[in-house]
């Protein structure tokens, strides 16, 4: 039998029903005229994308949290009649506003990210290294994810001797895993340095000095660096030996390399003449920068004759070798055609005479 009590109770969580509908819907009604007069004009001003993106991204989560607080109210007031323990309620939108805060961070995190890379401009793309943006990103991403497990644990008061233990547990698994990887985190600890100092880049041709190795590194990763030498070798670097040794690069900043050359001339001719014969041969070299520099200096007085260090330029680092070899054979014809003397050691050999035990040429 309905008694007049039930058909008023019913009546009046009928009408708060209503009531909180009509608020929601007006709510979402106030809150897209707000955005649609006051914030979007403003952002459409600045003309960027992070700003677009970003109101977006507010304008679905104000939604949708409109529309949570609207459920979350009208389930309240039937928790009694759909036989609902009290707090359960708010248990369940807890974690459904945890989950959706989490996604709404993790969705500003990835938008900022990936528009700064959008802006960096292609040719300086190689500079600033996706891995290390996102290297950055995952890092931010992981620092939220355990401030909310910690505000998650708070909510379910999981402290006391329960999260001590937790957090010993996992304290101890640290300490055995980094003991027994501890080579593994320190290549990897120096491979996200190397991305953020960037000493060298992909295609930069290296040397090493303490494994005495040189090459165009091939690739930069977590744990090791990988490196082609001349001579078609692939050399496998640990990142923590490479952050802790002297690292030349030939690339940076421009690939063209000055080579030099030492050559000493027998003492006689006149210095300024012998100079010259050097420069001019080399002036007609089409494989040197005549722009820049060609210095033939007199380095020093030996006792076999006056040495001169011949010095140029070439476009390209990995022509070092050959220009070496056209250098010095420049140099050598230059001062043969002119009959320019170059000393030599003479080497004489004594034999033995067996008849009397002397020494004889």
């Amino acid at each position: 039998m309905i008694t007049t009590d039930t058909v008023m109770t019913n009546g009046n969580v009928l009408i708060r029903i209503v009531a909180i509908i009509a608020l929601s819907v007006s709510a979402i009604l106030v809150s897209r005229l707000i955005m649609k007069r006051l914030l979007w004009p403003g952002v459409r001003k600045t003309g960027t994308e992070l700003d677009d993106r970003l109101l977006h991204l507010f304008e679905s989560f104000l939604l949708i949290t409109i529309i949570l607080l609207g459920i979350q109210t009208m389930i309240r007031l039937l928790e009694e009649y759909l036989g609902i323990y009290e707090g359960f309620t708010d248990d369940i939108f807890f974690l459904i506003y945890w989950t959706i805060g989490i996604f709404i961070s993790f969705r500003i995190i990835s938008i900022v990210s990936n528009w700064y890379l959008s802006k960096v401009p292609l040719r300086d793309r190689g500079t600033i290294d996706k891995r290390l943006i996102y290297s950055i990103r995952n890092i931010i991403m992981c620092a939220v994810s355990f401030f909310a497990l910690l505000v998650l644990l708070d909510y379910f008061e999981i402290t006391g001797t329960t999260l001590t233990a937790l957090f010993a547990a996992v304290g101890i698994g640290g300490i055995i895993v980094g003991l027994a990887a501890q080579d593994t985190i320190s290549n990897i600890i120096t491979g996200v340095v190397l991305l953020i100092d960037r000493p060298f880049r992909i295609g930069d041709r290296i040397r090493i000095e303490q494994l005495d190795t040189w090459g165009d590194v091939v690739e930069i990763g977590w744990r090791s660096t990988r490196i082609l030498t001349r001579d078609n070798r692939l050399v496998v670097i640990p990142n923590s030996i490479i952050g802790t040794d002297m690292i030349t690069n030939y690339s940076i900043p421009e690939k063209m390399f000055r080579v030099e050359a030492d050559v000493v001339i027998s003492y006689g001719p006149d210095i300024e003449y012998v100079r010259d014969l050097i420069l001019d041969a080399l002036k007609k070299e089409k494989w040197i920068m005549q722009e820049k520099p060609i210095q033939a200096l007199l380095l020093e007085f030996t006792e076999s004759g006056v040495k001169f260090r011949v010095r140029c330029w070439i476009e390209d680092y990995v022509e070092i070798r050959i220009s070496e070899d056209r250098l010095n054979t420049a140099v050598y014809k230059a001062l043969i055609n002119k009959k320019i003397a170059m000393p030599s050691s003479d080497l004489v050999v004594y034999f033995a005479n067996p008849e009397d035990n002397r020494f004889v040429p």
